[in-house]
Order: structure tokens, then C-alpha cells, then sequence
């Protein structure tokens, strides 16, 4: 059962520190539930478990994410599994079979490809025989740089990929700069969109340059070898100190911009770990914003794009369920304006959304226009 799979397989206090949480002495972190200056919540790793005790709330690791992001359970399962690429699979060709000393070791190894077990290991042994640390202190280091290293590889890939791509087809330049989309060629060249423009040949240039271990690294790949583009031509690049960190893929196939069967976006697949959705477009642009200026929040890349064009300062979050929580603190002294789809998710969204931040923030209220791309390409009819 794939909620076995999440409890059995992902560390709680792993997964508190993804989501931002401080861990202090004796397993201990502020509670999720409340405000307080001292640690009230502690973790229980030999059960996977934590407890609040100054709320009275406690349960598993499921719980623990669940209300973390103030979402259901089911809504929980469905986010874990697909962030820690977990199936009702329990055994994979790329995972350990063999009965791991502790929960932890038994979490990171699920995520060990077999050419990375030599490194990973040796890593750990000399953190813990030179370094005097506990295995579970060993193996954590040791994770740590092996996720650094694989960052390292994602970069190039990434970066490999642009260039090999080198911008837009005719089909895919026209249709984001047509009526719908109303991108500029300035636009499309500063956020540095391009199209995968011939399937065959980016799969071969891909599989020459790099090994299948670093191409499913990257997140380009699936583990099974499938290259996840494959449909999703219209390539938009996450990008941070001019360094592509993340893609997102629009469904663009044969000039056809409407998807059958699929979703209109997909995001790199996970196995590292490190490539979760969660996360800011546009994020370069909050560096040099002083205290109290304006930023709009979109829902969406393409709003972020066509916000920026008009001189708006915009970042957005590649879905409404993809707000990066952990990185608030990040936008919590702007004036924040949230411009989300007009639609009832969106409205949703708004509300929630609002309820993470200590301060009131506005929004966007699109009464004829579907969303912010659709307002401006039609402003001069309204």
C-alpha cells in the first residue's frame, strides 16, 4: 500500500527540514499548530512519529505534512508520493534490497542509484570512522554532499539542454507570441524559453553526452528511461543567479497547444529529491526589491511573463498547490498582491494562500478576464 510505502520510507525529521522547520536538541521544533517562542514539538524517529505537547496534536509522518501545508489527508498521500517518487512498488531496480539498520539509512538508500552506492558509502564510513560521528549523523553528511554533487550534474544538463535546443521552433515562437499568449520577443528572450524541436535528436544528444543515472538525476528521465518531454515541447526554464535550477514543460505537440490526456504542464520527475515544484518563478527579481515595494504573485509562468512585460514587478508558483511555504520569508516585508485564475480554485487559493502570511495582503480581483495574460492581450477591448 503506497501509505505503507510514505510511513516506512520518509523520515519525518528528513521531511520537517525540507519544509523548513529547525530541528533543536533532543528532536525537538516549534509548533506547526501555533506561535511560540520555544520548541513544543518533538519528533520520535524509532516511530516515525512527533507530538505537539503544547497543542495535543501528534500522529505519523503523513499527519505531520498533512497539516504542516493545512491539506487533507488524501490530498497528503497523493503529494508525498509523487514528491518522494513512490509507487505501490516496493522494490525498484535503482533501489536496496537488502534490510537497512535504521529507518533513515533505509529512506536515503531508496534514493541511491547503484552507481552512486560506492560513493555514498565511503562518504559515510569516513564521516564516521575519521570524523568520530554516530552512523546516522555519517549518513546524513554524506547526503548531503551526494545531493550537492547531484545538483552539480543538474546544471549542466540543464544548461546542456538550452543550448543544444537554442531557442524556439517557428510553430511554438508564434504561437507565445500570438493572441493568446501576447509575449514580446524581448519577453521571450529574458526568460529564456526554448522548444524541444526535434524529439530524436535531443533524446540521442542527451543519452551521448551524459549517462541514464545522471539523465534520471536531472529529472529529464524517468526510471524507467523515458524521456518526460516527449509531448511537453515548450520548454520554461526556473532560473536563479542565471543558472537554470528547474523545467517545467507546456504541452505543445505538432503546433496542437490543447492537451488529450495529459496535463497542459509537467515538472521534472523527482527521484533526487531535490526537484520538487514547489518553488518561485522569477525568483532573481525579489534581490534587489526594497522593503514595502509591490509584487504581484501569479498563478502560473505565463502571467508572471506577460506581468513583467508591462512593467510589473511579478514572480509566480507553478500552480496553486505549489506555494513554497518554506521560502515566505523571502516576500513577507513586500506588498503583496496575489493575481490568481478567476475561477473557483482560484478563489480557493487566494484564501489559503493569505493565511500564510503575518500581515493582510491584497488581491487581484479579475471580474471578465479568465486570468492576468487574458486581461492585458485584451485591455484595449475592455
Amino acid at each position: 500500500m503506497i501509505v505503507d510505502e510514505i510511513k516506512n520510507r520518509v523520515d519525518i525529521i528528513d521531511l520537517a527540514r525540507q519544509l523548513g522547520c529547525e530541528i533543536f536538541n533532543s528532536s525537538f521544533t516549534k509548533s506547526i499548530y501555533k506561535e511560540e517562542k520555544n520548541p513544543s514539538l518533538k519528533f520520535y524517529r524509532d516511530t516515525n512519529s512527533y507530538f505537539c505537547f503544547a497543542t495535543g496534536n501528534g500522529g505519523d509522518v503523513i499527519k505531520f505534512y498533512a497539516d504542516y501545508n493545512k491539506i487533507d489527508m488524501k490530498q497528503a498521500i497523493k503529494e508525498l508520493a509523487d514528491k518522494y517518487a513512490l509507487t505501490n512498488k516496493s522494490k525498484t531496480s535503482y533501489t536496496s534490497t537488502k534490510t537497512m539498520k535504521n529507518r533513515e539509512a533505509q529512506t536515503k538508500k531508496c534514493y541511491l542509484l547503484n552507481s552512486e552506492r560506492y560513493y555514498f558509502d565511503e562518504r559515510a564510513g569516513i564521516f564516521e570512522y575519521d570524523g568520530m560521528l554516530s552512523r546516522d549523523e555519517a549518513e546524513r553528511r554524506a547526503w548531503e554532499q551526494l545531493l550537492k554533487y547531484r545538483e552539480e550534474i543538474q546544471l549542466l544538463i540543464y544548461e546542456s539542454l538550452e543550448k543544444f535546443c537554442y531557442g524556439l521552433d517557428e510553430e511554438s515562437l508564434n504561437y507565445l507570441t500570438g493572441k493568446k499568449r501576447g509575449l514580446n520577443p524581448e519577453t521571450i528572450k529574458n526568460f529564456r524559453l526554448f522548444s524541444i524541436q526535434d524529439l530524436a535528436s535531443t533524446d540521442s544528444y542527451l543519452r551521448d553526452c551524459f549517462s541514464i543515472s545522471d539523465l534520471i538525476i536531472s529529472g529529464l528521465y524517468t526510471k524507467e528511461g523515458k524521456f518526460i518531454f516527449s509531448r511537453h515541447r515548450i520548454i520554461i526554464p526556473f532560473i536563479e543567479n542565471n543558472k537554470i535550477i528547474y523545467l517545467r514543460g507546456r504541452y505543445f505537440l505538432d503546433g496542437n497547444p490543447n492537451p488529450q490526456n495529459t496535463g497542459k504542464y509537467i515538472g521534472l520527475h523527482n527521484f533526487s529529491t531535490n526537484l520538487t515544484a514547489r518553488r518561485f518563478f522569477n525568483k532573481d527579481i525579489l534581490t534587489p526589491l526594497k522593503k514595502d515595494s509591490k509584487l504581484i504573485i501569479c498563478e502560473g509562468e505565463f502571467d508572471t511573463m506577460i506581468a513583467e512585460q508591462i512593467g510589473q514587478r511579478a514572480i509566480g508558483i507553478p500552480g496553486i498547490n505549489n506555494f513554497p511555504k518554506e521560502q515566505i520569508n523571502l516576500i513577507e516585508n513586500l506588498e503583496i498582491y496575489l493575481a490568481f485564475d478567476n475561477d473557483e480554485a482560484g478563489e480557493e487559493a487566494i484564501k489559503k494562500t493569505a493565511t500564510l502570511f503575518r500581515k493582510p495582503i491584497k488581491a487581484i480581483k479579475l471580474k471578465h478576464h479568465k486570468d492576468i495574460t487574458e486581461l492585458v492581450n485584451n485591455a484595449d477591448k475592455s
